[in-house]
């Protein structure tokens, strides 16, 4: 055990040492002299080879081509597997060696894959950011780069105007709407906020109430906005912070005034046996996390849900307008 927790500290200063060198270097927003052009065009990855995954949803598919396209502008050969359906497929896909890498967020690295429990969370995002990136790399031997300032925490979204009818401003209000007109209450969400412990589950238990039958409706993540604005299937919807379509879609989100769900910041994973043979990917994905806002990753997904865009010329133009690429 001595010798495990002597080369955890090692590679956790490394870490640290990365990310002081990628701040002093003035992240990714100089203009970097590489032969691609952008601060990613001095990064020399040649001969280097990765695969790159992601999640099945629009805001994890821009950010997995984000990684394609940084990682090429150093030289390194890059496999594409984006787009993996389901949170435990692509974490299965990264530890068993499938895929090299992909962008997870700190709520459900507390939830899903150290199976803690939501309510003990830290709510502080840089508290809940060290639990999980020290307990990953100790338990499973994954590292996680620097957390992005982006939240992309669950939210309920209903229809603007619906909520001050319904008498609803907060999710304290929601539940006491469930608890008395469930009918009134109906939700659409997808398959994984229904069974996730910091899903539907942690709603439930914060605040009291108990949705089923005809209250929900199981919908994929994409037609929920629309249907909470249609108010066809549900009154209310299970989105994102970042999500693109909420505004367009002319949706308010209920402020959560109990803080049931945690913080969802995005951070580069990277197997532990990866990253050390390749140090250098901190200096590659640690400034880009940095620009990552949730305003600029909202914008990102509404130029892909909402305006039509590809996700590739999505990544590219915010790896361009950054300087990251020339």
């Amino acid at each position: 055990m001595r010798h495990r927790r002597t080369t955890l500290a090692r590679l956790l200063a490394v870490l640290a040492a990365m990310a002081m060198t990628a701040t002093a270097c003035g992240g990714g927003g100089g203009g970097g002299s590489g032969a691609g052009g952008g601060s990613l065009g001095a990064i020399d990855l040649s001969g280097t080879s990765f695969t790159v995954g992601s999640k099945e949803f629009t805001e994890q598919r821009i950010l997995g081509q984000i990684a394609l396209q940084a990682l090429e502008a150093t030289g390194a050969d890059v496999q594409d597997q984006t787009g993996i359906t389901g949170t435990q497929n692509v974490r299965a896909a990264l530890t068993s060696g499938e895929i090299d890498m992909y962008w997870e967020y700190t709520g459900t690295g507390w939830s899903s894959h150290l199976q803690r429990e939501t309510a003990d969370a830290p709510r502080d995002p840089e508290q809940l950011y060290q639990a999980v990136k020290n307990d990953d790399l100790a338990q499973n031997q994954i590292v996680w780069l620097d957390r992005a300032p982006m939240n992309n925490a669950f939210a309920i979204a209903t229809a603007s105007g619906r909520g001050q009818q319904l008498g609803v401003t907060t999710l304290t209000d929601y539940a006491a709407l469930a608890n008395r007109d469930p009918a009134q209450a109906r939700m659409c969400a997808a398959a994984e906020f229904l069974a996730r412990d910091d899903g539907l589950p942690a709603l439930e238990k914060v605040y009291g109430f108990d949705l089923s039958g005809d209250t929900i409706a199981e919908l994929e993540l994409a037609l929920i906005p629309s249907q909470v604005a249609s108010g066809q299937s549900c009154d209310f919807g299970e989105v994102f912070e970042t999500d693109g379509r909420t505004l367009a879609n002319n949706l308010t989100i209920i402020e959560d005034d109990k803080d049931a769900f945690v913080d969802y910041n995005a951070a580069m994973t990277v197997r532990q046996d990866v990253f050390e043979r390749n140090q250098r990917l901190a200096d590659v994905f640690n400034p880009i996390a940095a620009r990552l806002t949730s305003d600029v990753v909202r914008g990102l997904n509404e130029q892909v849900e909402v305006d039509g865009e590809l996700s590739e010329e999505v990544a590219e133009k915010f790896l361009r307008d950054n300087g990251f690429i020339g």
